[in-house]
């Protein structure tokens, strides 16, 4: 009876629980050779045994679990899998979410009034905290209202002033630079994670359905980096990230023009062509959309988030509005126009009273510009009188010669005088000077001058035969 004593059998179990019924101080070995134990153990029902089996299946399986497989990398593949049919999952419910909320649309024919949430994040530099797992420092976000009846409005927009850690300002740096050009660690930035988290629920709170709230759509390669802004959010504000969902805004753009357009034929987009056209930014262009700090750095306007969501927003529409019959309205549906006919006027009109008045003759015009004044400018590049004569007086006078009038009696020409006397040798013959060195050379290179080696013993050394004989069929050096 001792050999059933083992942590993966019904028996041992059962004397676990026969010594805690029994108040028993007695080790497993001894319960083992128990007579009353093993007597009450023969007594069991089978389905009494069935709950003791069951503990040993559930113990085998768990001790097994500590010994599972690992990838090159150390990463569980059992944890790995889970973690896949949990994303396989989460895009299920993603999709059966949008197609279900279009469909309705369609249904009641209010598409073009249903508000989807949009949201964009700049950060200074992500960190890597586990195995594909990154903590992003953001810089900037923007979250806005977006339907395609009133295009993308409600802008909620905010540059983060937050401490950046040791050893990781001049990643900072270098991407600030590079992009959206915000200064680390912002003054006038935002630094209170738990007043956003109060201004962001506000947003989702006017555009919630039941209980929960209307999730955050962004594109694919800025999900990370939303998720990771709402944790610090979340955290600060001591609430559940649970009650937060980030779903793919190119899903949405595909279920949106495939709604709009589901009356005409041929017409429908499959996910990869929403996603290449999101990466397109087809207005990334577009000006006097981004936020105010950006709209006095140059070059930083199709960085800003709130420009951003606002193209997001153009274009959505762009793809949309025309199979729905909805306007597009400049600034709401499409970008505004850069300037109005009035402004344009007066642009015109400040450039020609520019060009009016200037005078090119007037010398003090460009003093004015440049700052050099005409006397300056001919101390530092005008020659002094000295210096002209000794230009002058070493100076050469130019020879024009004139090719073209040049004959073989005209004795200035060096090359025609001191021509070749001779016409030259025919191709493929041998020179004359060559010739006569091989006349010459059978005399000088005589065995008399030169003698062979071992010449001096009375003997003449064999020369060494260079061929071989190759062996009769196939040998290790053949194929």
């Amino acid at each position: 009876m001792s050999k059933r004593v083992k942590g993966n059998n019904a028996f041992y179990f059962f004397m676990l629980d026969w010594r805690n019924r029994n108040k028993c101080q007695k080790s497993l070995k001894e319960l083992a050779a128990d007579p009353a134990c093993s007597e009450e153990w023969q007594n069991l029902t089978p389905q009494q045994k069935g709950f003791y089996q069951a503990k040993a299946k559930d113990s085998k399986v768990a001790s097994q679990g500590v010994r599972d497989k690992k990838t090159g990398i150390g990463e569980s593949i059992q944890e790995l899998e889970a973690k896949d049919k949990r994303e396989q999952e989460f895009q299920e419910n993603m999709h059966q979410y949008i197609n279900s909320v279009v469909a309705m649309g369609m249904q009641h024919k209010n598409l073009s009034k249903l508000k989807f949430i949009l949201i964009h994040v700049n950060w200074f530099f992500r960190r890597e905290t586990g195995i594909n797992q990154y903590e992003f420092f953001p810089a900037e976000f923007a979250v806005a209202e977006f339907s395609l009846e009133d295009g993308a409005q409600n802008v909620y927009h905010e540059i983060v002033n937050m401490k950046i850690p040791l050893g990781w300002r001049s990643d900072a740096l270098e991407i600030s630079l590079q992009t959206h050009q915000i200064p680390i660690e912002f003054k006038e930035g935002q630094s209170d994670f738990s007043l956003m988290y109060d201004k962001l629920t506000q947003i989702l709170t006017r555009n919630k359905t039941g209980n929960k709230f209307p999730p955050l759509f962004t594109t694919k390669d800025l999900t990370l980096a939303v998720e990771s802004l709402l944790i610090r959010m979340t955290d600060a504000a001591k609430e559940s990230i649970e009650e937060f969902s980030v779903y793919s805004l190119e899903a949405l753009f595909g279920a949106l023009r495939n709604g709009s357009a589901q009356n005409v034929n041929n017409c429908s987009i499959p996910l990869v062509v929403a996603e290449n056209e999101f990466g397109k930014d087809t207005f990334f262009s577009v000006s006097g959309i981004e936020c105010d700090y950006h709209k006095i750095i140059d070059g930083t306007a199709q960085y800003c988030s709130q420009s951003v969501v606002k193209r997001w927003g153009y274009t959505i529409c762009d793809y949309c509005c025309e199979f729905l019959g909805i306007e597009m309205i400049k600034g709401v549906h499409r970008p505004p126009s850069p300037l109005s006919a009035s402004n344009q006027n007066t642009v015109d009109e400040n450039i020609s009273n520019r060009f009016k008045n200037l005078n090119i003759g007037n010398q003090q015009n460009f003093v004015e510009i440049n700052g050099v004044s005409t006397e300056h400018r001919r101390k530092v590049s005008e020659r002094t009188y000295k210096e002209e004569q000794r230009r002058r007086n070493e100076s050469k006078p130019i020879q024009i010669i004139d090719h073209s009038k040049l004959n073989a009696t005209n004795p200035s020409s060096s090359f025609i005088a001191n021509g070749p006397s001779r016409p030259l040798r025919l191709p493929k013959t041998e020179s004359y000077a060559f010739k006569d060195m091989n006349e010459s050379s059978d005399d000088l290179l005589s065995d008399a001058n030169f003698p062979p080696l071992g010449r001096g013993k009375g003997t003449t050394q064999k020369k060494k035969s260079t061929d071989t004989k190759l062996t009769v069929g196939k040998g290790r050096g053949f194929l």
